[in-house]
């Protein structure tokens, strides 16, 4: 890819190069809308209904709760109302689908391709239709998680890193160890839709995500979040697999500027 200024430079990176071995550990793609009445009155049958929908997909359901933390001049506490959330999960775990009255989710540890990803929420977006009608969505969002963990890589990051990227996180030498360095980069983009960006080092025993493991050693962090927030009734969900497409591209624009050949070459990638 041709060295830009910013990561949006360019309508798309020169070319999509695959990854054997790609550093993406978590990939999420969610839906959000308003409450929904009829989810709320009769939650178990709407959600069962749904459920058998997809279960040739996802054969696996756990039941649990969404609990929102308050701050407090006493410090956190947790509100009374709690949110119920079905998840349903492929027989080997590797992708789910998350959902209740106010949003619907795909996420996956095993992501290969963009046309799946996005055709699997389009699916799940379908059978939730079908039980309930969504008058509208609120928001759209995209989110990548990579993470560095191989030891000789780390010690690698200026080869690997776009320099504005790389920032401090180098060695510092014997004496010093850097444990951990997080920037974050927000954007609003011209067609509307936001983009956020967090990467630096992570401290050792730390994760950023209960399905990410964490490592008794800092790691690398690339923490990528695109999206679009919309007015009440201006979009109905008609085209979510070009909407998916739309927001991962900006995803992908980011992360080939931030990273140089070499990285994509330690990974697998074919230039």
């Amino acid at each position: 890819m041709a060295t830009a200024a910013h990561p949006f430079a360019f309508a798309e990176p020169d070319i999509n190069v695959p990854l054997q071995s790609a550093p993406l550990v978590r990939a999420i793609a969610q839906i959000r809308f308003p409450h929904l009445t009829r989810f709320s009155t009769n939650e178990d049958a709407v959600a069962t209904r749904i459920a058998d929908a997809l279960a040739d997909q996802y054969p696996l359901m756990d039941v649990g709760q969404e609990t929102t933390l308050i701050i407090t001049p006493d410090g956190l506490s947790e509100d009374p109302t709690t949110t119920r959330l079905w998840r349903l999960s492929s027989g080997d775990r590797d992708w789910q689908i998350t959902f209740c009255g106010t949003f619907l989710s795909v996420d996956t540890t095993h992501y290969v391709r963009l046309r799946d990803f996005a055709q699997r929420l389009v699916d799940a977006w379908k059978a939730v239709n079908e039980q309930v009608t969504v008058p509208y969505i609120d928001r759209l969002g995209v989110r990548y998680v990579n993470q560095l963990t191989r030891r000789d890589l780390l010690t690698r990051l200026p080869e690997l890193l776009r320099t504005e990227v790389l920032g401090i996180s180098v060695s510092q030498g014997e004496e010093f160890a850097l444990l951990s360095n997080i920037t974050e980069a927000r954007y609003r983009l011209s067609d509307g839709a936001s983009f956020m960006a967090r990467w630096g080092m992570l401290p050792a025993n730390t994760s950023i995500d209960n399905a990410v493991p964490a490592y008794d050693y800092p790691t690398w962090l690339l923490d990528m979040d695109s999206f679009r927030e919309f007015t009440p009734g201006s979009q109905q969900g008609a085209d979510i697999f070009e909407d998916v497409r739309a927001l991962a591209l900006r995803a992908y624009q980011f992360f080939r500027w931030a990273v140089t050949e070499d990285f994509l070459v330690a990974f697998g990638g074919e230039l």
